[in-house]
């Protein structure tokens, strides 16, 4: 089963016996087949039929909305979560401070190791700045006190300022003339590389999403970060450490590799 992405301002999509298509006037532009799809992400405007909404409803094929500029509009989702004995569980763990400092720990922990073997691939690489190497000698001691600290608010301290040491670094990952990366910077994104990061990131948060409500867990009850009305803590907590291996690594790839190109980007 794949996650399909259909990225376009024109065509609809339409119902054609036990298929969808997207089509622009008479022209098929593509065919989606349900026993292959599991998730579908829908970036753009295009038009959809009743006939068709009905057809990812009937094969429950998670469907996504987003507008060209990676902007969240709207979700079609099921949720199958039946095992209310397993979200009680949840809950209970959510007043449990040892269980939580552990977890919290252990993202923490994996996300700043993730951000640290990147830092030290881009040293391999790259030529780069000497004081690179010392920021990646403050990451190693960032991690160090993670293992240490026995408290949540420390740990989003020390998450916080991993981030700030990994984004100093992670310019030098980008060889492209035509990259822009001035920091870390949303809401919005200030130039094209936090442009692509964000994106990414937005795609790696629903994949989670949909795996964690497929196991029945309540998304919104999370343990690192702290809950809050509408927000899917528990995706964001276990998203974390695939933001570099996943979303960091690509972007500077996507890049690098020359497959995006200046007029991929509006402002």
């Amino acid at each position: 089963m794949s996650t399909i992405y259909i990225v376009s301002d024109y065509g609809r999509l339409v119902k054609k016996g036990e298929v969808l298509q997207l089509k622009k006037e008479n022209d098929i532009l593509n065919t989606i087949f349900p026993f292959k799809t599991e998730q579908l992400f829908i970036i753009g405007r295009i038009e959809i039929t009743s006939a068709a909404i009905k057809f990812l409803m009937k094969h429950r094929i998670e469907t996504v909305f987003m507008g060209t500029n990676g902007r969240f509009n709207g979700k079609i989702d099921f949720q199958t979560g039946k095992n209310v004995f397993l979200r009680q569980k949840q809950y209970e763990l959510m007043e449990d401070e040892g269980f939580k400092i552990r977890i919290a720990k252990s993202i923490v922990e994996a996300k700043l190791r993730n951000q640290l073997s990147f830092m030290q691939r881009i040293c391999r690489k790259n030529i780069v700045p000497h004081n690179v190497k010392n920021t990646v000698s403050q990451m190693k001691s960032n991690i160090q006190k993670v293992l240490d600290v026995n408290n949540i608010d420390s740990l989003r301290g020390y998450e916080g300022n991993g981030a700030r040491l990994f984004f100093s670094v992670y310019k030098h990952a980008i060889t492209s003339d035509r990259a822009v990366f001035n920091g870390r910077s949303m809401h919005p994104p200030r130039d094209n590389v936090n442009a692509v990061l964000s994106l990414l990131y937005t795609f790696i948060l629903f994949r989670v999403d949909a795996a964690v409500e497929a196991e029945g867990l309540d998304s919104y009850a999370g343990y690192f970060h702290s809950p809050n009305y509408g927000k899917k803590s528990l995706v964001y907590d276990l998203m974390e450490e695939y933001r570099t291996p996943i979303g960091d690594t690509l972007a500077a790839s996507l890049f690098n590799l020359n497959i995006l190109k200046e007029e991929d980007f509006r402002e």
